[in-house]
């Protein structure tokens, strides 16, 4: 007769992996406005930019265009509206220009949202900046 199966508690290095992994971003989703298409090249704009500090901005899955009433400059920083809310864009999410020039004319901001909150990868301001 097999042993019967118990359940050991977990270490504590097992709980906080399992924390970290369970909390960790996962795949970055979002939709196209309305009506966009994307041709190959502003995919690929999308697809090779970085943040400030070399971090992907993830791809166009989750690089959203902004309307010019969803973001402003607020002293020496940018503020985006993402799900009604004013969250501001810290230097690290800054876009490196080296991925070359934003070819939409409008902002773009890569987030995700979850239930824990929005993370912003990455912004590149529009035309106006």
């Amino acid at each position: 007769m097999p042993a019967p199966i118990t359940s050991a508690p977990l270490s504590a290095a097992a709980a906080l992996l399992a924390a970290v992994a369970f909390l960790a971003p996962g795949p970055c989703f979002a939709k196209l406005p309305l009506g966009v298409q994307v041709d190959p090249e502003l995919h690929a704009w999308f697809e090779r930019q970085h943040s400030a500090t070399g971090a992907w901005c993830c791809d166009i899955s989750d690089g959203h265009i902004l309307e010019d009433s969803e973001w402003h400059v607020v002293g020496e920083h940018y503020e985006v509206r993402i799900l009604g809310t004013w969250l501001a864009v810290g230097p690290s999410q800054l876009r490196d220009p080296a991925g070359g020039p934003n070819p939409t004319e409008h902002a773009v901001v890569w987030y995700t949202a979850t239930k824990y909150g929005v993370r912003i990868y990455c912004f590149a301001p529009g035309r106006f900046y």
